[in-house]
């Protein structure tokens, strides 16, 4: 297999962005990659610039509910934290403690809420400490080394989830937006609300009047079914089992997504386009969106479970309203993997070309990347057509005797998406999209007169 040149260095730069993300410190100075990025949970936990705006008013007492955050490793699948009273004599930084008053496995984002009116009374001080986990729950590096959580805590006075909130920047302008969150402690499941204007009962459990979407699930995060074209808002809630509410609504969070800023590139596509990675990572971790990677800014109109003739419906209502100069181009895999005809995937992708051109757009079609079937069925389930590698070939045949750019190179040796490039097998993880923004900002210069 291909190796891998200058890991390291590419994911302390997908660190850096991922802590530019959240207004958090990076250093490469000293010590391992794994302390490099979780280290600055001190400097997190006192950073007013790195938390949203939901600590600023207060809702009720909350005492005892605090916010704990770190930077993101961009390899981790989902994080451990773990909370002990007192610093035990040789600590191990490879094993949990063993009478740790809290240990938490089920984390998806660099951030968590705790609830310390549930500990025991002590004498001692509260230290905390974090790993990033693999997909088996394996430790992939060791704890951290164990932070107080009075001086890196943040105290919250609302009962609600806490949002996960984008950071301006390339990629940050999704038409499909993801809402990404901490759960509030003791919550089963959530709701997620999105209104066209700002709600008018902030500190309810009610639906508001200006509902135009919402969504139960019991995941950290919910990938809006509709684009969204103007000002809207969004909020979470927590329900136990029965769909009660627990606590209240968290603070309304603007979406705002203006054709007339401008953008004189648009990307459209699937959700190799749309974001995401690395198993559990969603659209909102901008790592895993190649837009964050590319040298020019760009609207993101990729759409999760895409197949070509589902882009080429949403065409007129998607990608006309931005009045794009460009249009970068890449579907296909989710009707090639399925063993949709490729003559059928190049007529959609045709047509998409043509409207292009119709409306006085520059398309530029991005050759499709290979994909890994024995891990779209590890972690999916799902079986992957035996010849769609054959099928992949002649549609990016095709592609490649239009105005393209080929997305595909970088990739060209290995026989299928290696596991440590696309750990689910077909949704690229940071490295992946760094190589693919490269191959992009390498040729747009060609096409942008």
């Amino acid at each position: 297999m291909k190796s891998l040149i200058g890991k390291n260095s590419s994911k302390i730069i997908a660190a850096a962005l991922l802590a530019l993300s959240f207004s958090l410190p990076v250093s490469a100075q000293d010590g391992s990659i794994e302390d490099q990025l979780l280290q600055s949970a001190l400097a997190a936990g006192r950073e007013e610039g790195a938390l949203p705006s939901q600590i600023e008013e207060k809702t009720g007492p909350q005492e005892k509910l605090i916010l704990l955050t770190w930077q993101e490793d961009p390899e981790s699948v989902r994080y451990e934290v773990e909370i002990f009273r007192g610093l035990p004599e040789n600590l191990d930084r490879n094993s949990p403690v063993e009478k740790h008053l809290y240990d938490n496995q089920r984390i998806y984002t660099n951030q968590v809420l705790v609830d310390l009116s549930t500990f025991p009374p002590g004498e001692a001080p509260l230290y905390w400490r974090v790993r990033p986990i693999d997909a088996n729950w394996e430790g992939m590096g060791p704890f951290s080394s164990p932070m107080e959580v009075r001086s890196t805590m943040k105290p919250i006075i609302r009962n609600a989830p806490y949002p996960h909130v984008y950071r301006p920047g390339n990629g940050s302008t999704l038409l499909y937006p993801v809402y990404s969150y901490a759960g509030n402690p003791g919550a089963v499941k959530y709701e997620v609300e999105v209104t066209d204007q700002y709600p008018e009962n902030r500190d309810g459990t009610g639906p508001s009047k200006y509902r135009v979407f919402s969504k139960e699930t019991s995941l950290s995060n919910v990938y809006d079914d509709n684009p969204r074209i103007g000002t809207f808002y969004w909020r979470v809630r927590g329900m136990d089992e029965n769909g009660n509410p627990l606590g209240i609504w968290s603070l309304p969070e603007k979406v705002r997504t203006n054709p007339e800023e401008h953008f004189e590139v648009g990307i459209f596509g699937d959700s190799i386009t749309q974001g995401g990675g690395h198993l559990y990572h969603s659209p909102a971790d901008m790592a895993y969106s190649y837009v964050t990677y590319l040298d020019f800014p760009a609207v993101n109109m990729g759409r999760s479970g895409d197949t070509t003739e589902m882009m080429e419906d949403r065409f007129d209502r998607d990608v006309l309203p931005f009045h794009v100069k460009y249009l970068l181009i890449m579907g296909g895999i989710n009707d090639l993997r399925m063993g949709a005809d490729p003559q059928k995937v190049i007529g959609h992708l045709e047509a998409i070309r043509k409207k292009c051109i119709e409306h006085h757009i520059v398309p530029i079609l991005l050759t499709i990347v290979p994909i890994n079937p024995e891990n779209i069925q590890k972690y999916y389930g799902d079986v992957t057509y035996s010849g769609w590698k054959e099928s992949v070939d002649t549609v990016n045949s095709w592609i490649r005797t239009q105005p393209h750019i080929d997305t595909a190179a970088p990739f060209a040796d290995y026989p299928v998406m290696p596991g440590e490039l696309a750990m689910d097998g077909i949704h690229g993880d940071w490295n992946a999209k760094q190589m693919i923004a490269g191959e992009i900002n390498r040729h747009m210069g060609e096409f942008m007169k």
